[in-house]
């Protein structure tokens, strides 16, 4: 979720499928690579085991072979002691009544046999200690056999393990066909695809992919082919102009400028967001969509007075058409025609009410096309879209997009390798025709973006993007030409200290943007070192943040320090963070926060945080940050 920065007065009550079924798939996919982790550790272990079996069996051998020619030489030695025993004793009969002498000699003579006969007795001794070593080297040969076996089985029931866990994970990547859905009883919760109370981000159209922050509901439901979405709430007074009409794009339009101004809710509308049809979000589909909103995000509507509270009401539909077709493998063709109500702010003149100018020729027509094609063999995706808005349009029931403009884009992503993804991308936009008080634009952006991971120690990702720009102002023929950049880098490394696990992260971006009003360079720098234990982690931080505006320069440094522990049920965690410009204006914030596991299916989380004004957006808007630099969190989160 995108946490509202400082809107502190609101709750979150969340269901959605779709971001379930992605954590059983995360948890399936950490699971299955903890066990392949596992299984390659057995690998090695048993090829390790069966080195050493190999080792001690040649060595057993050995031993039996060494017993065998000692036993062998011994029995060919007692045996020859034996005949020439036998031999010299009739050799003794015969002759001793022929000399007492040789007589006395013969009884040396069997006495020195007798001797080297008990010389025998240590071979015996020899063959004992072969036997020995034997049975000492088999009970160990034994038990490497065992630790064999006990590996054997445990790699069965990790493979068994793996087995099961892919086939449920194959069981979340295979689709429920829509024809059985329509059979049975009505079932709520496999209907439910997202349902939302409190702060909610629905997607207000199929123009672009942003979404509105609304304090209301929001609700998804799927039944079979039909589909329906519907959501209402109050918008937050807190989505603010651009000053960068380069991007043309609100800067952090989520909740992060102006969101201290809820003593305004008066001035705020009611937006309600419905859409239903035939197919799904994601899948071929023919939906009708209709916004109401019932007052603009402008406190002050053109031609009213600022103390007069008059409302604004605005309204849209739109027909959402896409099509992936099976003839051609991996493309999908989308078609999005849309129709507002009439724009003060652009167009004093008109009297048209609002559904009048829904329902007529008044110029606020919206049409987007866009085609995507996936080829599999080239591991690459292309895209190319259309959009156009009249130069009436309201887009505040949609967020913000820019009237009175034309784009089109192409987007392609190609896998070059396994550790490497390219992006490439061009823009073309441009207004369609010069209106009072309002700037024309034209520019062209290029750029490209490379990322990706090599094992699971090294990650990164690399941007950068030109924009050539030509802004013309009102009440005047005096053009603005320039060329802006922005550039981005990011690398984090993951390794071993000792038994600790760590990571390293960099981040570097450096920006030149030109508006209206000024040209600005935006430098930033970022380092965070962390150290993992399994019971606690350890992490630094320091970010440099430089802006050059005109002739403005200021600089601001962040340092931060942080940790965490967790007992069995219980995760704290505390970090302190110091910001200093070159003004020497400082800055002191940090947070505390903890998770209580209250059970197996349930945690609660509590997080207080007082922020450093030491980034560039926190220095930009430090006045709105500073009435009230604080955000509490409390949340509950159940798992399934």
């Amino acid at each position: 979720m995108r946490v509202p920065l400082g809107a502190n007065n609101y709750f979150r009550l969340c269901l959605d499928k779709d971001r379930l079924i992605q954590q059983q798939k995360e948890r399936l996919t950490g699971s299955i690579s903890t066990i392949e982790k596992q299984q390659e550790f057995l690998t090695k272990k048993r090829a390790d085991v069966q080195g050493l079996m190999g080792y001690v069996e040649v060595y057993l051998d050995a031993l039996k072979r060494k017993a065998e020619s000692e036993i062998e030489q011994q029995r060919q030695r007692i045996q020859s002691e034996a005949n020439r025993k036998a031999d010299s004793t009739y050799r003794s009969g015969m002759n001793r009544i022929e000399s007492d002498t040789i007589g006395r000699y013969t009884h040396i003579t069997d006495s020195l046999t007798q001797v080297n006969f008990n010389r025998e007795i240590p071979i015996d001794y020899t063959i004992n200690s072969y036997t020995e070593s034997y049975d000492s080297i088999m009970k160990i040969y034994r038990q490497i056999t065992e630790l064999q076996n006990r590996i054997d089985s445990i790699s069965g029931k990790l493979e068994a393990n793996k087995g099961f866990l892919e086939s449920k994970l194959g069981s979340l990547n295979t689709p429920e066909t829509n024809v059985n859905q329509l059979k049975g009883d009505f079932n709520l919760l496999q209907t439910i695809q997202k349902l939302e109370l409190g702060l909610t981000y629905p997607k207000s159209t199929g123009l672009s992919n942003q979404n509105v922050p609304i304090k209301g509901f929001h609700v998804e439901l799927q039944k079979g082919p039909i589909y329906l979405s519907v959501a209402s709430g109050l918008t937050l007074n807190n989505v603010m102009l651009s000053t960068n009409e380069i991007q043309n794009k609100l800067n952090y339009n989520h909740n992060v400028f102006n969101n201290f101004d809820f003593q305004q809710i008066l001035n705020n509308g009611w937006l309600t967001l419905i859409k239903t049809g035939y197919g799904t979000p994601e899948g071929t589909h023919a939906f009708i969509g209709f916004n109401y909103l019932t007052n603009t995000r402008f406190t002050n509507p053109s031609g009213s007075d600022p103390t007069e509270k008059k409302y604004d009401p605005a309204a849209a539909f739109e027909l959402d058409l896409k099509v992936v077709p099976n003839f051609l493998r991996g493309s999908s063709f989308e078609l999005v025609y849309g129709k507002t109500s009439r724009n003060r702010q652009l167009d004093s003149l008109s009297t048209k009410g609002v559904f009048e100018s829904v329902f007529s020729y008044y110029q606020s027509h919206v049409l987007l096309t866009r085609y995507t094609q996936q080829i599999s063999k080239l591991r690459s995706e292309f895209t190319l879209s259309y959009r156009r808005m009249d130069p009436y349009v309201n887009t505040t029931t949609y967020g913000m997009m820019q009237p009175n403009n034309q784009r089109i884009e192409m987007l392609t992503t190609h896998r070059v390798a396994k550790f490497m993804k390219v992006g490439l991308n061009y823009r073309f936009e441009e207004s369609l025709r010069s209106i009072a008080g309002m700037n024309t634009i034209r520019l062209h952006v290029a750029g490209g973006s490379v990322s990706g991971s090599y094992t699971q120690y090294f990650n990164y990702s690399f941007f950068v993007n030109h924009v050539n720009h030509e802004i013309g102002k009102p009440y005047t023929s005096e053009l603005q030409r320039g060329r802006n950049y922005l550039v981005g880098l990011s690398m984090n490394g993951n390794y071993e200290v000792g038994h600790s696990k760590a990571s390293t992260s960099l981040s570097y971006n450096d920006y030149l943007l030109t508006d209206t009003a000024r040209v600005g360079k935006f430098t930033q720098f970022g380092f965070v070192q962390t150290f993992l234990e399994k019971r606690y982690s350890l992490s630094a931080s320091y970010d440099y943040f430089f802006q050059h505006t005109d002739s403005l320069k200021t600089g601001m440094s962040v340092f931060g320090l942080g940790g965490k522990y967790s007992f069995k049920k219980l995760k704290i965690g505390a970090s302190l963070k110091f910001a200093s410009d070159f003004n020497l204006l400082t800055s002191v914030g940090g947070t505390l926060e903890a998770t209580w596991q209250v059970h197996r299916l349930l945690d609660v989380s509590f997080k207080a945080e007082r922020f450093v004004l030491g980034n560039f957006y926190r220095s930009f808007y430090r006045s709105n940050y500073e009435q009230f630099p604080y955000l509490f969190t409390l949340q509950t989160r159940f798992k399934i």
